[in-house]
């Protein structure tokens, strides 16, 4: 009995992914495809006649692009650029025992390791220039619910004995793991002033300020990336393939189930 109510449970939750998933990406992509991009300054015009029309706080959703800007660009805290956005993760490598056993005997050897230490983020909001005019919007990146898309501009191994020429290890404590701390590997995730970017969320007005957030009805994306919008569709095009492929695979593994072990 047992066999059937596992094999079932794959089932019916592989066929759920392979349908569901797949048409949730399918959606957003017609969502984004369907959308035109709308210059700032028509934006700004769009949001002042609904507030002048008495419709305070009116939110209106839009797709955007430009490059990225700051008012205060922030430090990267391990290369020390100035950026409109980072991601820090800094991780600690190190070496670990490792016992196992073969037909030979038992045996001993060392692996490699790293484990997370820290994240780092940006707090300020990315700014948004209009490439056909001077016009900016803020886009407050801290919001629950945003895919953001970043560069990976950083990723470097240092040895241990090599940190002391980072700014960032001069406040850092951190203890030995495994048999013998080998360095810290660092990474970083930096939207550069200036670079390209594609916006999609719900725009409003904040006294003077025109800002980007999340849209209040959720089934709608709220996306701000590096990404061009053909890249972004078809990254979703390819996740959509994945998650058909492997909803498939669990049903056909619910299936074996039934079948070999009932």
């Amino acid at each position: 009995m047992l066999p059937f109510i596992i094999g079932g449970v794959l089932i019916l939750g592989g066929a759920a992914l392979s349908y569901f998933a797949p048409k949730k990406i399918k959606d957003r992509n017609i969502e984004i495809k369907f959308m035109k991009t709308t210059p700032l300054e028509e934006l700004i015009a769009i949001l002042k006649e609904n507030a002048a029309a008495g419709l305070e706080g009116y939110r209106h959703f839009v797709e955007l692009k430009g490059s990225a800007d700051s008012d205060d660009p922030e430090k990267a805290p391990f290369s020390e650029r100035k950026v409109a956005y980072y991601d820090a993760d800094l991780f600690q490598v190190y070496e670990e025992k490792h016992t196992y056993t073969d037909d030979k005997g038992t045996h001993q050897q060392m692996k490699k390791r790293e484990t997370l230490m820290s994240n780092q983020k940006s707090s300020g909001p990315i700014v948004l220039k209009d490439s056909q005019s001077i016009k900016k919007a803020y886009i407050d990146v801290s919001q629950s619910g945003i895919k953001l898309e970043a560069l990976k501009t950083l990723d470097k191994f240092e040895p241990e004995n090599n940190t002391k020429k980072y700014n960032f290890f001069s406040s850092f404590r951190y203890s030995n793991m495994g048999a013998r701390t080998l360095g810290f590997r660092m990474v970083e995730k930096t939207i550069p002033v200036g670079q390209s970017l594609y916006v999609l969320g719900e725009a409003w007005l904040e006294g003077l300020k025109v800002k980007i957030g999340k849209p209040r009805d959720g089934k709608k994306p709220f996306i701000v990336s590096v990404k061009s919008e053909t890249d972004i569709i078809q990254a979703n095009n390819s996740s959509a393939r994945v998650a058909l492929i492997i909803g498939i695979v669990i049903a056909i593994a619910g299936v074996a189930i039934m079948i070999f072990m009932r």
